[in-house]
């Protein structure tokens, strides 16, 4: 007999944590038919749980192995509990200090999300009044953000293509759409320097620049920008970009070290 004082539990949500304690045990990417096997779950049901896990940035999915791996967004949820995989030393620890490193400007953190998005993972809000504003879970289109073409940076022209395509077939308005050839030129710029720099041209009276963040090739790639008012942006832009490049080179090491697949 069903008892009574014992709340119901949603089959789907116990799944979701039945999956991420999969990988808190195994500590390794694993394939659908290995957690579907080691959960005893049907696969049809695995399969639907585990691709809604990667379009939520919740799960990484490696292609060339057929693996799924939990993604930075899972570290970030209980960030304020544990220290990160950065070693002594946080990621959201880097972003204060590139807050405070620029006089209090927005600082965030961005992943792709699905196909042709790219989702903030993790924002510092900037200080002042007048300041740029961008939300963690927020999706923008990859070609409308300066994270979302540094992550750009790192595909083939081919790929980049599809995505551009894919944006500009979304976007209702005529003038936001970007010209293929145009934004391929400045995807090659953004490779020769190591960042991005929208100067307005995403969001109007505002800038943000741009780099990547070092972690293993075998992982998703992260960036991380500072952002404001354009002038203002402007005025710090050769200190942003030195404060950025050192911090980020210190983390080189560290990640690489630490991010390694056992």
């Amino acid at each position: 007999m069903p008892n009574a004082n014992k709340p119901a539990i949603v089959k789907s949500a116990m799944r979701v944590f039945a999956v991420l304690e999969f990988f808190r045990e195994t500590k390794r990417a694993a394939s659908m038919t290995e957690i579907a096997s080691a959960l005893g779950m049907p696969q049809s049901s695995t399969s639907v749980l585990l691709r809604s896990l990667v379009e939520l940035n919740y799960l990484e999915y490696e292609r060339k192995t057929r693996r799924f791996i939990p993604s930075y967004r899972v570290n970030l949820l209980g960030d304020w509990i544990r220290r990160s995989p950065f070693r002594d030393k946080k990621l959201t620890d880097l972003m204060e200090e590139l807050w405070t490193a620029t006089g209090g400007e927005t600082v965030m953190l961005g992943q792709q999300a699905g196909a042709a998005g790219m989702r903030y993972l993790h924002v510092v809000p900037g200080g002042s009044q007048l300041q740029y504003t961008a939300h963690a879970g927020q999706i923008r289109p990859m070609v409308r953000t300066a994270l979302g073409h540094v992550l750009l940076s790192q595909m083939p022209n081919t790929r980049i293509r599809g995505i551009i395509r894919r944006n500009n077939a979304e976007e209702p308005n005529q003038p936001a759409r970007v010209r293929e050839a145009a934004f391929l030129e400045e995807i090659e710029r953004i490779r020769r320097r190591g960042f991005s720099e929208s100067g307005g041209r995403t969001t109007p009276g505002a800038s943000t620049i741009g780099m990547l963040v070092p972690l293993p090739k075998r992982r998703a790639p992260l960036a991380i920008g500072i952002g404001g008012p354009i002038e203002r942006i402007a005025a710090k832009r050769e200190h942003i970009i030195e404060v950025m490049q050192r911090r980020l080179k210190a983390l080189t090491g560290e990640a690489g070290s630490r991010f390694a697949e056992k």
